[in-house]
């Protein structure tokens, strides 16, 4: 069962206007009040969201604690209840900011040999979000991709906010660079038309 879809005020905040600033003012409103807060960062641009994380570390007074999420998951249904069973029942109730880096590997699949692009999500997810709504605190899933942010976590999504490469073209070439290596790189296929613009 999915977490009741919430209102949609802040599920297209974008780090490079004002809607951020205005959502992060939220959350030092909205934290107190013994709730779970499940926000998705998309995108690739990742020194822009480590700024990000500094602010709401500011604004709330709380630290970060990043989890990679490949350590979570595994094709063993079982074995990953587990290990968010036991990842959940360590945290201390509001007290961090919970950071799930890797987060695709939450995210739903496709299913068979069709060329859809939606995304069914997996028991995995599914269990994950139970979890997440038992949380009273901020939990963000870092997701670079905008496409694999399937329909069930962006509908559980209290906020999506989307980091686009910078205009500067000699930032974003410095980006890519960095990003480079000896065996190739790919660098990503362009944001769907049922997202929005493209952030490539």
């Amino acid at each position: 069962m999915d977490i009741k879809t919430p209102d949609v005020k802040f599920k297209n905040v974008s780090y490079n206007d004002s809607s951020f600033q205005e959502w992060v003012n939220h959350l030092g409103q909205e934290i107190d009040q013994k709730t779970h807060h499940l926000c998705l960062f998309l995108g690739l641009y990742e020194p822009n969201k480590k700024q990000a994380l500094k602010q709401i570390e500011s604004k709330l007074n709380r630290e970060v604690q990043i989890i990679d999420t490949d350590k979570l998951v595994t094709e063993i249904e079982s074995e990953t209840f587990k290990n968010l069973d036991e990842l959940f029942n360590s945290l201390n109730q509001s007290d961090d900011i919970i950071y799930l880096d890797h987060g695709d590997r939450l995210c739903g699949t496709y299913t068979g040999f069709t060329r859809s692009r939606v995304k069914y999500a997996t028991p995995q997810e599914r269990y994950f979000l139970k979890k997440v709504k038992a949380f009273n605190g901020l939990v963000i899933v870092d997701v670079d991709e905008f496409s694999d942010a399937d329909t069930t976590l962006r509908r559980a999504a209290k906020s999506i906010v989307s980091f686009n490469l910078p205009d500067s073209k000699w930032k974003r070439f410095i980006w890519h660079l960095k990003n480079f290596s000896p065996n190739g790189y790919d660098l990503r296929s362009k944001r769907p038309d049922a997202y929005g613009e493209s952030y490539a």
